[in-house]
């Protein structure tokens, strides 16, 4: 498989900060697996990980919303990335 040279050139804060800002943009889950060639494991992982550091959150309707500690961190920390 081809991978995108962007995506794979990315450090783990980087998709970190891809991943919480494209939930806080309402992108799906799906659509996020797409930007990283299709690789759903890890974006499952990276969601895992912002779900147990309380960045994001599952609403009423089981979608992904950020969290205020999440968008306190993208705040912060997106634009030095």
């Amino acid at each position: 498989m081809h991978r995108n040279s962007y995506i794979s050139s990315l450090t783990e804060d980087q998709v970190l900060s891809y991943i919480l800002k494209s939930i806080s943009e309402g992108r799906i889950e799906d659509e996020i697996v797409e930007r990283f060639d299709g690789d759903t494991i890890l974006v499952k992982k990276w969601v895992d990980v912002l779900e147990q550091t309380n960045f994001v959150t599952a609403n009423y309707f089981d979608e992904l919303v950020i969290t205020p500690h999440g968008k306190n961190y993208l705040e912060k920390y997106d634009s030095h990335l």
